[in-house]
């Protein structure tokens, strides 16, 4: 049952520290304890919510009913439950009645908090059981309005229906395009679940509503009398195994990586790939002693101002035996939750690089990834980005061993790897998301003909890797690319290196299509396109701001 619905002015002028200590029951001597219910409220500050409409929750709600009573269960005893649900809103309203009358984009967010009464009998433990947050941007600008965060890439996320109370058994119904977030309890829920659950009820799948921990719980038999976590004698949390479990029993597809044992991967280059192909990514990262934590990473933040991809390779001769720099290089930050900060944080990809200073935490370090990847693709992301450039620079030396090649092309080629090395920006595509992106014009004003679309596009299966080619100032300047190569994404296991000739599928140079037949030959095709051309972009992405 939901209840009591009222109205909270929460503006400039009226405090969250105060809110907080009110609903979050763990504040105590004002001491900001539920660091991630700070974090919504400091969302909400920045997103100029004006006023949160807020409900009383009884234990018994059908959201609540599972939670409460596997509490109640860890515990053997009846236990206080006091839960609330927000719903923040960016105007400000006198009346129930008149969020009805409200504009679509004026919902900023809907959360429930739980407070659970400790056996001692004094304390509370409180944690978001679960929050709706719109996508993040900035709504009061003096001089521009409403605009999106500047390079912010936000990959994962969905439209959830949502509602509220405008009187009692009188319900408004209202959709939220955001992520889900949820906190662990540190009883029956820890860390896992609430990455899992962040992961899975950020995705759209078929038949699959939103889960719960309870739901994880059922799936590694945890019943929380026989088998229960800490502090209890117990488990720590889930194993690798039951959380590669748990995304199994939901049908999903995964791949992953261990970077302690495979310490040559980077793991920021590794997560790139697929989080920039919309592939939902599980972080686990070491902290201290033999304990890990794991967050879901939801997108990444880009800085074309990046010094060090562009001068490391000059500076400090490094780099790799292709000579060339990924894409993954400029990013800067992932996009994470960490169900014990909050949402929407920005991850620096260096902080959990390997290190060996002796300053630094050695325990502080990314660890082990796992991906959601769509059914069907067993092709990994790095074998189709290395021969993107080995395909590639082989067709360009034939070619111009024999006639001159186009200036763009002779740029690949020719390029110096200290001064101005190759870009690649690798990820997983389908054919109508890649041709929908061929309605731009190229650098010099040429556009695809229709003829040239069809030419692109027959030929290729529904779900392919591509590998956008091009040199830092275009990448950085105009988000633009030169070549595209594409490359199957249903391989076996590589089992030698010269496979890979048998595996791509054609290549997008400026002026022509270079096809690759069934029978291993190569036909040329002509296209209109002459210059560098617009990265590809996927329709909701076209609203991003960058630089």
């Amino acid at each position: 049952m939901i209840s009591n619905p009222r109205l909270r002015p929460v503006g400039i002028g009226h405090s969250f520290f105060e809110f907080i200590g009110e609903f979050c029951l763990d504040e105590k001597e004002n001491r900001s304890i539920n660091r991630a219910f700070h974090r919504l409220c400091t969302l909400m500050r920045k997103m100029d919510a004006k006023t949160a409409i807020i409900e009383d929750i009884a234990p018994t709600y059908s959201d609540m009913n599972a939670e409460s009573t596997a509490i109640t269960t860890y515990y053997g005893k009846d236990i206080e439950i006091k839960a609330y649900r927000f719903t923040f809103v960016s105007e400000e309203i006198t009346s129930l009645k008149s969020i009805q009358k409200l504009d679509p984009g004026a919902f900023l967010s809907s959360a429930i908090i739980v407070n659970f009464k400790l056996p001692d009998g004094n304390n509370w433990k409180s944690y978001l059981y679960s929050a709706i947050v719109a996508i993040p941007k900035i709504s009061n600008h003096k001089k521009y309005g409403s605009v999106p965060l500047l390079n912010n890439y936000l990959h994962i996320y969905k439209t959830f229906p949502c509602e509220v109370s405008i009187a009692d058994g009188e319900i408004f119904r209202f959709n939220l395009t955001g992520t889900f977030f949820c906190q662990q309890n540190s009883v029956t829920s820890v860390c896992a679940h609430a990455s899992l659950c962040m992961t899975i009820n950020n995705m759209n799948l078929e038949g699959v509503g939103i889960i719960s921990p309870e739901s994880i719980n059922k799936i590694i038999e945890v019943d929380h009398k026989s088998v229960k976590f800490s502090p209890y004698p117990g488990k720590e949390g889930l194993s690798k195994d039951e959380i590669l479990s748990v995304l199994k029993k939901y049908g999903l597809t995964l791949t992953w990586s261990d970077f302690f044992e495979n310490p040559n991967v980077e793991y920021n280059d590794y997560i790139y790939k697929y989080i920039e192909s919309q592939c939902p990514v599980l972080l686990v990262f070491s902290t201290a002693g033999t304990s890990a934590h794991i967050v879901p990473i939801l997108g990444h933040t880009l800085n074309s101002d990046m010094w060090r991809p562009e001068a490391e390779p000059a500076y400090a001769e490094s780099g790799n035996r292709l000579n060339y720099k990924p894409a993954s290089a400029w990013v800067d930050h992932f996009i994470i939750h960490d169900d014990n900060f909050g949402m929407y944080f920005c991850l620096p990809v260096e902080a959990l690089k390997r290190v060996t200073l002796p300053k630094y935490d050695p325990a502080f370090r990314a660890h082990f990834a796992v991906v959601v990847i769509p059914s069907g693709v067993t092709t990994p992301a790095w074998e189709a980005e290395w021969a993107s450039i080995v395909i590639v620079k082989h067709i360009l030396q034939l070619s111009a061993n024999s006639a001159p090649i186009d200036k763009w092309s002779d740029r690949i080629l020719t390029s110096d790897p200290a001064r101005r090395p190759i870009i690649v920006r690798t990820l997983l595509t389908e054919k109508d998301a890649y041709l929908k992106s061929l309605t731009q014009k190229d650098f010099e004003g040429n556009e695809f003909t229709e003829q040239d679309k069809t030419e692109l596009i027959k030929d290729l299966p529904e779900r392919f890797w591509l590998s956008e080619i091009t040199l830092p100032d275009l990448y950085t300047a105009n988000k633009t690319k030169i070549v595209d190569f594409f490359y199957k994404a249903d391989c076996p296991t590589l089992a030698k290196e010269e496979d890979i000739f048998e595996r791509w599928l054609q290549v997008r140079f400026p002026y022509a299509l270079l096809k690759r037949n069934k029978d291993g030959s190569a036909s040329m095709v002509q296209m209109s396109i002459k210059s560098h051309y617009p990265l590809l972009r996927l329709e909701r992405e076209h609203d991003i701001l960058d630089w």
